[in-house]
């Protein structure tokens, strides 16, 4: 393949280049557009539906830029409405730490998006779908990890994720055993000598004060190994200079070096001494990043991206050690939330030892406006206990984890909760209440685990209501009656005694102030809910609501059964988008039409009819194709090419739905036989025709049967659990309605003032389209 390269021109006027070169590639006559960033706004390049390039675009991203904003419309130009695909993201972004900030405040931008519009962090179509995920650092979560990480810097821990590469090591000694020198070779105590002169410049001054600190305060016994090595004879300063001045060879001094550098790492010169030094030389102080940069005024703590933004004046080297440091730390806290049973950001889960979905209730309330679209009502019955194996799995996860308070003390034996002190350790394993109550068929049981010193909660798990997360201090105090079991084969006895004893409602006792595991039914609003969000949230709204009250939102929720995870879900959302992918990645135009090529066609309401080609027409380009209700249609070579398109849409679904075989799928004749049913049965209406205009149930005139499947996870909103007050004109009197009924009927009721059109009455429409359609 030969390449040419050429100067753009165009036949216009310069300022009109711009624009024909976009006609050139929408039309398909160039394939590829490059943008820079004062085109990056206002220009539309995507898959569009009239324009002859209907391929779908692949987006390259080569530097993203400072702000998010300029990224959002960056990524904008090809995604856009009326396209036929999506594009397909590719993010340029080098292992440089500093860069990850660039990403980071994309990724934050789109994360947030996902969140409003899907009701899910973890949303398809945003930060995750784009490959920006795992760059999203600026949250609450990368918060606390940046607070950990930079406390264990100030404090110069010796415990460290991140082991110190010896290189690097070797600079901060060099630092370090020059700074030490210089006191020792000056009169009186060499502590006293560390102190910054009062001729010092004020740069020079910060550093000496900056290194007595950490050698005298932070990391003694650093320096009192250093000193003596230095006394020795020993200083890595010395030895590099005999290497420079060729007093002994490199063979000789590097073993000497490499002595010093293991000796210096042993007594407390590791990871975060290196960050320390590295901190300060970007400006980072402990002072200046907890916001107290003078005594009088206290600023903001250093967040996220100032800390990513203070990382781009390091050397790419030290820029990806710290970075990735700061990553595990992350890591660190995600892991933690996850077992305390808090990681969604703004989102609640639930789930428990069964969770039933049951089949949803189908609402149409968008009318000929969204004819496709549905609000789903999903009852979710919840068994919220936690069964004896369960805790067991549980119970050795905390105990096979490393970062444990109980790990760190020889006496946590015995009764489990200790004093010492003003310090008070919790040993995580299973307790048991043994007071004696005459009204208790079982002692009452209880996993504690506790989440070690990153946290200061503890998860309390109970056989009756599951997982809960509570402050160690809430823990110390309200269960400081319990007795540690030793034996922990009783304890699986016991537990699982009470958990049987608590399979009732949750509105019942089985033994004093102990509640049973099922609890009453969630109501969760799902679908195709964000086009009419506000009104399903205001239809909560009473109409005697004082203006001057707070209203209560709803709460986005996540259900998902036992054993589902996250990631799991992310996982299949990936393994979608893929599919997706290379379904939309067909091309369509490159083939031109010909009699025979099999075609589809989608009527109102959904319906879809197989038919092929049988006729082509050159004045102008059109064709004629038949479809299997009978129908002639003549189509344009687009219209054309987007049937081919949909009959192969409809062939993947015969293959991977209905177990069709891929060699007989193309038939017509089969497609008739096995969706004759589908394509006969289209909307059907919950109301009798007649009975929309004398029903009170207002929310059943837009109600159709649901055909579709029922999902393993669920993401929705769910109202709170109450009853309100509506008027019954059947009975003439309110009557207590659950709230999730009042907002659907609240809903339905200002639909029909607003003129909304009844599942009835749509269905009534496409049953006069599909005549006329016959009838063509």
């Amino acid at each position: 393949m030969v390449v040419f390269y050429e100067k753009r021109k165009g036949a216009g006027r310069f300022d009109q280049i711009n624009v024909e070169e976009r006609n050139n590639f929408q039309s398909g006559k160039k394939l590829v557009a490059i943008l820079s960033e004062a085109a990056s706004t206002g220009i539309s390049l995507q898959a569009d539906k009239r324009v002859g390039n209907q391929k779908r675009r692949v987006h390259i991203t080569l530097e993203l830029p400072w702000s998010a904003d300029k990224a959002i419309q960056q990524l904008g130009r090809t995604h856009r409405a009326n396209q036929t695909s999506g594009p397909s993201y590719k993010f340029l972004i080098s292992d440089v730490g500093g860069e990850k900030r660039f990403a980071a405040a994309v990724a934050k931008r789109l994360a947030l998006m996902g969140a409003l519009t899907q009701g899910d962090r973890r949303a398809t179509g945003q930060s995750n779908a784009l490959g920006l995920g795992g760059f999203d650092f600026d949250n609450k979560f990368g918060t606390r990890a940046l607070r950990k990480m930079l406390e264990e810097i100030w404090e110069c821990n010796k415990n460290c994720l991140t082991d110190a590469p010896e290189k690097l090591v070797l600079d901060a000694l060099k630092t370090i055993d020059s700074r030490l020198s210089e006191a020792m070779d000056q009169p009186g105590d060499w502590k006293a000598n560390l102190a910054p002169l009062s001729d010092d410049v004020k740069s020079e001054q910060e550093h000496y004060e900056l290194l007595e600190d950490l050698l005298l305060h932070k990391c003694p016994q650093l320096a009192e190994q250093r000193v003596k090595a230095i006394g020795e004879g020993k200083s890595v300063v010395k030895y590099l200079e005999k290497l420079l001045d060729g007093t002994e060879t490199k063979e000789a001094i590097k073993p000497k070096i490499d002595e010093e550098v293991k000796a210096a790492m042993e007594a407390g010169l590791n990871f975060n001494v290196l960050c320390f030094l590295w901190l300060f030389d970007v400006g980072v102080t402990e002072q200046s990043a907890s916001g107290a940069n003078n005594y009088f005024k206290k600023g903001k703590p250093m967040d996220v991206p100032k800390f990513l933004n203070r990382t781009l004046g390091m050397n790419l080297l030290r820029q990806k050690l710290i970075v990735e440091h700061f990553v595990k730390h992350l890591g660190k806290q995600v892991t933690l939330a996850k077992r305390e049973g808090t990681y969604d950001l703004g989102i609640q889960t639930i789930g428990g030892h069964s969770v039933v979905i049951e089949k949803p209730r189908s609402f149409c309330f968008r009318g000929l406006e969204a004819k496709d679209e549905r609000v789903l009502l999903y009852k979710v019955n919840l068994d919220r206990g936690m069964d004896a194996e369960t805790a067991m799995q549980l119970y050795k996860e905390a105990e096979a984890s490393s970062d444990n308070e109980s790990n760190s003390s020889a006496t946590n034996i015995g009764a489990g909760f200790f004093g010492v002190g003003q310090v008070r350790i919790i040993k995580s394993g299973f307790y048991i209440d043994r007071r004696r109550d005459v009204f208790k068929e079982v002692p009452r049981m209880f996993l504690i685990i506790n989440q070690g010193r990153a946290s200061n909660k503890c998860i309390v798990v109970r056989p009756n209501e599951g997982k809960k997360t509570f402050t160690k201090e809430v823990v110390w105090n309200r269960l400081l009656k319990l007795t540690l079991c030793t034996n922990i084969n009783q304890a699986m006895l016991t537990w699982k005694k009470e958990f049987d004893l608590a399979d009732r409602p949750s509105n019942q006792l089985y033994q004093e102030n102990c509640y049973g595991r099922h609890t009453e039914s969630y109501y969760i609003f799902g679908g195709d809910i964000v086009p009419i969000l506000n009104k399903i949230i205001t239809s909560d709204i009473p109409s005697n609501h004082s203006s001057s009250a707070k209203i209560k939102f709803p709460d986005v929720v996540r259900v998902e059964p036992p054993g589902k995870t996250p990631e799991d879900d992310l996982a299949n959302e990936v393994a979608e988008s893929t599919v997706d992918a290379e379904a939309e990645d067909e091309d369509y135009s490159s083939e031109p039409p010909a009699i025979g090529h099999k075609v589809a066609l989608k009527i109102l309401g959904g319906s879809v009819f197989r038919g092929a080609i049988t006729e082509c027409k050159d004045d102008p380009e059109s064709f004629i194709t038949t479809f299997t209700d009978g129908s002639v249609v003549e189509m344009s070579t687009d219209e054309v090419n987007k049937a081919r398109q949909l009959f192969d849409t409809e062939w993947t679904k015969l293959v991977v739905d209905a177990d069709v075989p891929k060699a007989v799928a193309p038939s017509i004749e089969v497609h008739n036989s096995v969706n004759f049913e589908a394509r006969s049965a289209t909307r059907r209406p919950i109301l009798p025709a007649g009975e929309e205009i004398t029903t009170e149930e207002y929310e059943k005139i837009f109600e159709e049967e649901y055909d579709g499947d029922v999902p393993e996870v669920l993401v929705g909103i769910q109202f709170p659990n109450t009853q309100k007050m509506w008027f019954s004109e059947s009975e003439g009197r309110e009557i207590r309605i659950p709230n999730w009924q009042f907002v659907l009927r609240k809903l339905a009721e200002r639909l029909l003032e607003e003129g909304s059109c009844s599942s009835r009455q749509l269905l009534n429409l496409e049953n006069t389209e599909r005549v006329k359609l016959q009838q063509r």
